[in-house]
């Protein structure tokens, strides 16, 4: 199996059983109720595509950093305070797409993301999203810019 969609199905977490599925490429658990990624989706190490938009997630856990395959990345729509350290990792991400949360900061370590070539705006672009959160100054006025003034307010900070 290379896919799988599991989207809205009012599901708060998934089977432990599902870990078998390590050779899954794409999972969608979009418009759900999951408050946390599902230990057993970080078992599927040949995920390309997780998307887990409109759910309920309030953080990304370090265990993201075992999706090492992984290019597509979408948690919009949820209530992500902050991205973890770990997720930046993710070497092979085209698009991370974490518009519409909660989110003030993001790590440093973003610049290690160098397939994200820029900031996003229409949701098929490859990039990152991120505009639509609470960003505190002065991340706001940078990303008014570009991803490269981005990654350069990160390094000086």
């Amino acid at each position: 199996m290379s896919f799988l969609s599991l989207a809205g199905n009012q599901l708060t977490s998934l089977a432990a059983s599902l870990s078998a599925l390590a050779g899954l490429k794409k999972l969608n658990l979009s418009h759900n109720l999951i408050a946390h990624i599902p230990g057993c989706v970080y078992s599927m190490k040949s995920l390309v595509f997780l998307q887990l938009a409109c759910n309920r997630l309030e953080n990304i856990a370090d265990q993201i950093q075992a999706l090492a395959e992984l290019k597509i990345l979408i948690v919009e729509g949820n209530c992500i305070h902050a991205l973890p350290k770990m997720l930046c990792r993710l070497t092979k991400l085209e698009l991370l797409n974490v518009d519409f949360n909660d989110i003030q900061s993001v790590p440093a370590e973003m610049h290690r993301l160098r397939r994200l070539e820029k900031l996003a705006c229409h949701p098929l672009d490859k990039g990152l999203h991120i505009r639509h959160n609470p960003l505190l100054k002065p991340i706001k006025e940078v990303l008014d810019g570009d991803l490269q003034a981005l990654y350069s307010y990160l390094k000086a900070t």
